[in-house]
């Protein structure tokens, strides 16, 4: 070997040595850059979700107050009135508040311990947003419990004036035996 080969040869092993030195070092920088990204977003979903905590919290104690209000309405009002006077009360409230052009009900019928009673309301010519705003109500009612079965919409010629008919057909339900 020549004094040249016995010179070089330390230096390119510790070349070599250095080379694989760095770039472990990058390998590692790199896993551990990659690792405190994911770090941080998992952080931040954690922080975000206990922000969310508290409103879940709210949302629930709210919930709560609302079912118990509702309940000790329910009562009272299961109290005072029989199911057939809860039923009418209703069908009453409805026609105030819906103002049908044509409206027929059905006689309450009593099956187990469900009551209930059908109605029909006809609407002639309404806006569209009356309309959905009226079937809107009708399926929002809690007590007695206020159902829509069918929507109808139909499209007719009298007098030669296009007349449009809407018809809601659904139920109105309690129940017999109340109790907590």
């Amino acid at each position: 070997m020549s004094t040249y080969d016995a010179d070089i040869t330390p230096l390119i092993r510790r070349f070599w040595i250095a080379t694989a030195l760095l770039l472990i070092a990058a390998v590692v920088g790199v896993a551990l850059t990659r690792t405190r990204r994911l770090m941080e977003k998992t952080h931040d979903g954690l922080l975000k979700a206990r922000a969310g905590l508290g409103r879940v919290r709210e949302a629930s104690e709210s919930r709560e107050k609302a079912l118990a209000t509702l309940k000790t309405l329910y009562m009272q009002s299961a109290a005072s009135l029989s199911p057939e006077r809860q039923i009418y009360a209703k069908v009453d409230e409805l026609t105030a508040r819906l103002r049908p052009d044509d409206q027929s009900i059905s006689a309450i019928g009593k099956s187990g311990i469900e009551v209930s009673l059908q109605y029909t309301f006809k609407f002639i010519n309404p806006s569209y947003n009356e309309f959905l705003n009226n079937v809107s109500y009708l399926g929002g009612r809690v007590f007695p419990l206020t159902t829509v079965s069918t929507v109808v919409i139909a499209q007719s010629e009298a007098g030669g004036k296009s007349v449009l008919t809407c018809t809601v057909t659904g139920k109105v339900l309690t129940s017999e035996k109340i109790g907590p």
